[in-house]
């Protein structure tokens, strides 16, 4: 709970983190479809910039315009070149995995010709331009093909995940076709032909998942299956083939569908008005101001869909939706051949007739004969409402708008479409085709002569905000997109590859200088078949009193790039560290998931690029790489980067490239201009020009920000009027008055333009920086072995004694145990007391995670502020993280070592520990590289002066920051609550922070790091004996002068909570504001995962290695000893936890979201820990200020009512399997077993063992009710048990919260007053003659319309008195059961099966509509 980044995210019980993370259901899921992996795609190209932030600024969501790395030449699952700062560490390894980028063959126009060469690799690598002028190799693999009536298909076979497979229907059709008054129709339409599907209905609880999305160029129904119904038997292929089929063309336009989603669609339009999406929208509207891409956003206007009637919307399904107009994309692992496959297309789609224009109507038909060559239809910009132009075949066209096409069309008045708006592409017989150009838009480039009267320098465009807290400018540049088809081509954009890699390292080193002006500088070149053209861009975000200092910065690395090119040394480390992630890639070519592989041969055939194997594609870098020259490098960074480096100069460079001396300087596409600049800044600034805080996310799904439309909202559970009303008050924002303290932030794009043009930048070409071979000189590692005699030693006991005895030490089988058999784990310890776990995956073909923890963390540090005080340890981590230099080597040959070599690391602490990651490559020497970097972290960090400011002036910020975000600042208050001057876990502030010093926070981190503290943890693809020794020479030969620091003192003070007055316990504060938000805390003490539930003395060792939990059993005395049996298993507290936990989470969103409306997002945590015998619950609710109040009484009440409503087998199934679910999948990422390897060997964590991991999934299965309510009755939920804290923002605070108005309802019940719940189940109930129509007066009375409607639904019901007295929480947690529409009776535990019905339906309402929202979340994101 503390208000910062939290620890690794825990997916099973053993992991090694303080968080129990049950998933939220279906809140905060992600939009499945192309831009889903965005994000590692824009990451693909370099490292990303610097920042004091983790996350990165805003303009990262534009790069979730789902473009394909075109200047990285990525393939599936292929990772960014370049070390990262620390804070971008983390997530940097999830996306690792990700698809990043496929090679692809050209589009069916310009399919494979026999006679191209397969031995062009062989050909490029002997030089020559003949050799580059060769077409690369296509993917045999990959099948395409066309039914008759001109549907297309493509089949890729891919065994991960096995025995699943992957079918999207793309429906080229978007919001960029649709007609000024149609704007939201494309929308529309996906909503109304998906969930109007029965078929579709029919994939439901057969192990299927199905989806749709909107974007601007086409629309895409997709569905990831399993080969097997679970319930039929069935195969599952030709099931998904004919639902898919339904959807796009038997829909059912029924006018109660079109209404339904009409408001589903209205609400999305809310929900969507966050400030990141006005951004995204503004970047876009600049971008494309010359053609409907600037215009169009998938969305739509809302007013027009206000309007369609049904004609409208079957109309622009009848347009759009036809054979010729659509692809279907396989991927998976199938269990039929290609042509069994294409069978099964043929007969599920075969039937359907070709588009033909006569279907429009006679008189769409009579253009035919009549179609005028350079225009169509009428009207002032020569195309009527629904012209129809006539078009050459597809075939004859080809992909891009050249030569005779361009005369044959007709350019709208505002130089938007091709054809014009919702034209299409006829052949000459009548039948519809699909449009060749996609997007159909007509591009501004800023490549070639300038055009009679067109300005060089485009105009400088402001967005200004009151919710914008950081000044952000990006310039931008749009190019042709170039098919990568040949040789030439892959030797091209890996020589931007490097480009990008070199340009933001330099931004890196530039940052780590003291007192960085900048928070983020990030370059970006990628192709976007989203968009049609391939976009570079620069985006520079600072804080507003800094934006000067930053764009002379950024400009000054343009420039100096642009004028003087890489080193060498930066092409040579560069180029080999591009080859060995290729080679790499080779590897792991069979561990690419379907649904990446399909996200991008679908994205790369929009852009007519080859499909290459991953074995091909690697073979084609090597060839290229070695006719690579630095001369040629440069000559295309001076062409790409001119764009920024020379804005205002456009004319000037256009003329210095046309002269004779300047042959071979310059690259395609030539000299480079921008297109657009565009400017989003702080509407009000502090007087001192910082940034002033005037609110948080403006919308309440902040994970729906975005411009593709996506997700599909159950209507039926939308208040629309609300929404809209919440939306007007958004909209309202932009005029508001300067907040207390505040000025105007004026900036004119003059004074922008005028820095990004400055002459006065001194530029001196960049010093090369040396290469090292080795961060440990190989000698220096050998006498080290020689000196120490590093040896493995027995795994158990003290280890002087161990080493004082000369037969244990001969003991080969203590020395070195075999591997366990039932988890693949081996342990090893090291004679300096380091220990070792490891295991083997092939999660990641020839690479792998290491980590290495050290026990202590923040906890260890003093409760005092010093020297070496509270805080110490967080700003230590830090320094070094910060620094980066070790031995001899200088932070930037550091990173220049680990870049070449592959290695990407970063450092932590949290609460219990000190943390390095590591992922390296296991070949080419990549593993003992990652081990000579461990080496000097451990053995010779440099403590850096400037390093340890930075990291201070980096926490004083961010305590600074904690106070313009509501939910940060509502967490410091509650933690301040519940542990009061320990800020062991919070931030340290800026008093602590400055009585620190240098030499106190090395003393505490080195007494940390010493060797016997240490555990190194290991998991992927490498050979063990090549591990072990390196194992021995690198870790074994680490000392330390210093004797080991006591078990006491690593643990630290006791943790000890507060008791509070009730003023202090429950807190309620207001943040003055514009936009008006709350969130809210409830947070109590909370069992410790180890260790017997109630119990908080330190563990003693476990008398022997656990047994696996009994099966369950009938006979009562056998269940009673199975019961005995595993609550003694080490795991039963955590397990129990866990499914508390997720049935807690259903609850709360199933209630307080779904049935209440009060929230948009709640979720209950457990933070446990693994040393500290300590632990503490929490409830985040979001809400509104006039809702909050309610939200928390509602999440309360959820609470206590666990222990009334029974726990129900349904609820205990569903989390088992959710839990398991989890695991299982999890279980393929390395950095899960890292989480379950640490702390096997930790002397603190005794009751963590192997044999832990072997029982995992038994404790999980045999887990009762009774379990889990035994770990319920460790919570105390009562009024003196929980602390609260409501945050508020907004013009002027809230009245006040009521809370006598609860004990006012029962005391019109029954005369008596109750306040809070208790610790154990409880009774509630109300006077036998209490009718279900007087709790309906009654709550209707104290809470309003809402709750009148929630508690009408109870009436009729008969109510079963119980015993005790009315708890007005309780008397609350029955109307929130009426509000379901169970019966109360239900809600009281009385009605299981009727409860369980409700909940089908719910579960499946959910897989209706919220499965709508693009598809379950992936491991990493839940």
């Amino acid at each position: 709970m503390r208000p910062r980044a939290a620890g690794p995210a825990a997916g099973a019980a053993l992991c090694a983190s303080r968080c129990l993370r049950p998933g939220k259901g279906r809140a905060g899921v992600p939009r499945r479809g192309a831009a889903a992996s965005a994000g590692a795609r824009a990451a693909a190209l370099g490292p990303a910039g610097a920042g004091p932030a983790p996350g990165g600024p805003p303009h990262r969501r534009l790069a979730a315009r789902a473009r394909s790395a075109r200047g990285g030449v990525r393939r599936a699952g292929e990772r960014p070149v370049g070390s990262r700062r620390p804070a971008r560490q983390a997530a940097m390894r999830h996306a690792r995995a990700a698809v990043d980028r496929v090679l692809h063959r050209p589009p069916p126009a310009r399919r494979r010709q026999a006679g191209v060469a397969d031995s062009a690799a062989e050909a490029a690598a002997s030089g020559g331009t003949e050799a580059l002028a060769q077409r690369v190799k296509g993917n045999a693999a990959l099948v395409t093909g066309q039914l008759a009536n001109g549907l297309r298909y493509v089949l890729l076979p891919n065994r991960t995940p096995p025995q699943r497979f992957e079918a999207h229907l793309e429906v080229h059709a978007g919001s960029v076709d649709e007609r000024e008054h149609e704007q939201g129709v494309a929308h529309l339409v996906e909503h109304v032909t998906f969930l109007g599907s029965k078929r579709r209905e029919s994939l439901l609880g057969t192990g299927a998942r199905a989806n749709a999305y909107t974007d601007f160029h086409h629309t895409v129904f997709h569905v990831h299956a399993p080969l097997t119904n679970c319930i039929t038997g069935t195969p599952m292929l030709p099931q998904v083939l004919e639902a898919l089929a339904e959807i796009a063309f038997e829909p059912q336009f029924l006018p109660m569908r079109i209404e339904k989603e009409r408001k589903a669609v209205l609400a999305e339009a809310q929900m969507m008005n966050t400030i990141e999406y006005r951004i995204d929208c503004q970047l876009l509207t600049y971008l494309h101001a010359e053609n409907n891409l600037g215009c169009r956003f998938p969305i739509g206007k809302t007013e027009q869909v206000k309007s369609w009637g049904h004609d409208a919307v079957q109309a622009f399904w009848r347009t759009w939706y036809f054979p010729a107009n659509v692809t279907l994309y396989i991927v998976g692992d199938l269990d039929r051949t290609n042509d069994e496959v294409v069978a099964l297309i043929s007969a599920a789609f075969g039937k359907f007739p070709a588009g033909r224009l006569a279907d429009h109507g006679p008189a769409a038909a009579a253009a035919l004969p009549g179609a005028d060559d350079s225009g169509n239809g009428s009207g002032a910009n020569g195309n009527g409402a629904g012209a129809l132009a006539v078009a050459p075949p597809v075939g004859v066209v080809g992909g891009e708008l050249c030569g005779g096409w361009a005369s044959r069309v007709t350019i709208n008045g505002d130089a938007g479409s091709v054809l014009g708006e919702g034209v299409l592409a006829v052949a000459a017989d009548g039948a519809k085709l699909r449009h060749p150009v996609r997007p159909p838009v007509v591009h501004r480039h800023g490549c070639g002569p300038l055009a009679p009267g067109e300005l060089g320098t485009p105009p400088v465009s402001i967005f200004r905000h009151p919710l914008l807290q950081h000044f952000m400018l990006t310039v931008f540049c749009k190019l042709p997109v170039v098919s990568l088809a040949r040789m030439s081509d892959l030797k091209y954009s890996f020589m931007v590859r490097v480009i990008l890699s070199a340009f933001q390292f330099r931004i890196n080193q530039r940052y780590v200088r003291a007192d960085p002006p900048f928070i983020g500088i990030d370059l970006d070149i990628s192709d976007s078949g989203r968009e049609g053209c391939s976009v570079s861009m620069l985006t520079i975000t600072a804080q507003p009193l800094h934006w000067r200092d930053t764009v002379r910065a950024a400009v000054e690395e343009m420039r100096r790039l642009q004028r003087f090119g890489l080193t060498p040394s930066e092409l040579e480390r560069y180029s080999l560290a591009i080859m060995r992630d290729s080679a790499q890639l080779a590897e792991q070519a069979n561990s690419i998931p379907s649904i990446n592989s399909l996200d991008f041969v679908m994205e790369s055939l929009a852009l007519g690029h080859t499909v290459m194997s991953h074995s091909e594609a690697h073979e084609a870098m090597e060839a290229v790489a070695g006719t690579i020259t630095l001369e040629e490098v440069n000559a295309v960074a001076a062409s790409l980067l001119t764009f920024a480096s020379d804005v205002g100069r456009e004319q000037e460079v256009l003329d210095l490239a046309a002269q004779p001396d300047q042959a071979g300087k310059w690259a395609r596409p030539g000299p480079t201009r921008a297109t657009s600049v565009v400017a989003c800044i702080p509407a009000y600034v502090s007087a001192a020009g910082d940034a002033v805080s005037v609110g948080g996310a403006v919308g309440p799904l902040d994970a729906r920000a975005g411009l593709g439309a996506s997700g599909h909202l159950d209507a039926d559970a939308i208040n629309l009027e609300e929404l809209e009303a919440r939306g007007a008050a958004v909209e309202a924002l932009a005029e508001m008055e300067a907040p207390e303290g505040a000025v105007r932030f004026d900036l004119s794009p003059d004074e922008i333009l005028d820095a990004l043009a400055s002459p006065e930048l001194d530029i001196q070409p960049l010093p090369d920086v040396e290469l090292p071979a080795h961060l440990v000189d190989p000698a220096v590692i050998a006498g080290a072995v020689a000196a120490r005699a590093p040896r493995f030693v027995p795994l158990e006991g003290e280890l002087q004694q161990l080493l004082a005895d000369p037969a244990g030490l001969a003991d080969e089988a203590r020395c070195r145990p075999p591997t366990n058999p039932d988890t693949g784990i081996t342990q090893r310890r090291l004679s300096n007391g380091i220990r070792i776990n490891y295991r083997h995956t092939d999660n990641e073909p020839k690479a792998g995670l290491l980590r290495i923890v050290a026990a202590g963390g923040r906890a260890s540090e003093p409760r005092e502020p010093g020297p070496g005080g509270v805080g110490a340890v967080a700003v230590g981590t830090r320094t070094l993280s910060e620094g980066g230099a070790v031995g001899e080597w200088s932070r930037e040959q550091v990173e220049a070592f680990c870049i070449a070599n592959l290695i990407q690391s970063v450092m932590d602490s949290n609460d219990e520990f000190l943390v390095l990651d590591v992922h390296f490559a296991a070949t080419n020497g990549g593993l003992q590289c990652a081990f000579e970097m461990l080496h000097q972290v451990l053995a010779a960090p440099r403590w850096e002066a400037a390093a340890f400011e930075r990291s201070k002036l980096a926490f004083v910020n961010n305590v600074q920051s904690v106070g313009k975000s509501l939910e940060r600042a509502s967490c410091a208050r509650i933690m301040e609550a519940i542990l009061g001057d320990d800020m062991r876990f919070r931030d340290p502030s800026p008093e602590t922070l400055e009585a620190l010093t240098l030499e106190g926070v090395r003393g505490v981190l080195q007494e940390q790091l010493h060797p016997t503290n240490l555990e190194l943890n290991v998991a992927g693809d490498f050979d063990a004996a090549e591990l072990e020794d390196l194992v021995l020479r690198y870790l074994g030969t680490v000392h330390a002068d210093t004797p080991p620091p006591s078990r006491a003192a690593l643990m630290g003070p006791a943790v000890v909570f507060e008791q509070p007055p009730p003023e202090r316990r429950h807190i309620t504060w207001h943040l003055r504001d514009s936009d008006e938000r709350a969130a809210a805390y409830i947070a109590g003490p909370a069992p410790c995962r180890w260790g017997p539930f109630g119990s908080r003395e330190p563990l003693a060792p476990l008398p022997g290695p656990p047994s696996p939990p009994p099966a369950p059993a009938t006979n009562p005395a056998a269940a009673a000893a199975a019961t005995a049996a595993r609550r003694a298993h080490p795991l039963y507290a955590t397990v129990s936890l866990q499914l508390l936990a997720e049935v807690i989470n259903s609850r709360l969103f199933t209630t307080v979201r779904d049935s209440l409306g009060l929230t948009y997002d709640v979720s209950f945590e457990v933070t446990t820990y693994d040393r500290l015998r300590t632990g503490w619950f929490s409830v985040l609710v979001t809400s509104y200020p006039d809702k909050i109040h309610e939200a928390l009484a509602a999440s309360l009440a959820v609470l206590r009512d666990v222990g009334v409503s029974p726990i129900t087998p349904r609820e205990l199934m569903r989390a088992k399997r959710t839990l398991l679910t989890r695991h299982e999948s999890d279980l393929k990422d390395n950095n899960y077993w890292l989480g379950l390897l640490t702390h096997l060997q930790s002397p603190d964590v005794p009751h963590k063992r192997v044999e832990c991991l072997r029982d995992l999934r038994a404790m999980y299965e045999t887990a009762t009710i009774d379990d889990l309510y035994n770990a319920f009755a460790h919570f105390d939920f009562s009024d003196a048990g929980v602390f609260t804290c409501v945050g508020t923002s907004g013009r002027a605070p809230p009245p006040p919260p009521d809370r006598a108005r609860l004990d006012a309802v029962v005391a019109a019940l029954d005369g008596g007053a109750g306040g809070g719940g208790a610790a154990a189940p409880v009774q509630r109930g109300a006077p036998a003659s209490m009718a279900p129509k007087d709790w309906a007066a009654a709550f209707s009375k104290a809470f309003g319309g809402a709750a009148a409607q929630a508690s009408q639904a109870a009436a009729g019901a008969q109510q079963q008195p119980a015993a005790g007295g009315a708890d007005p929480m309780a008397m609350l947690t029955a109307m929130l059961a009426a509000a379901q529409g169970a019966k109360l009776a239900a809600a009281l535990g009385k009605g299981e099966g009727q409860q369980q019905g409700q909940q089908g339906q719910q579960g499946q309402q959910g897989q209706q509509g919220q499965q709508g929202q693009q598809g379950s979340a992936p491991p990493g994101e839940r």
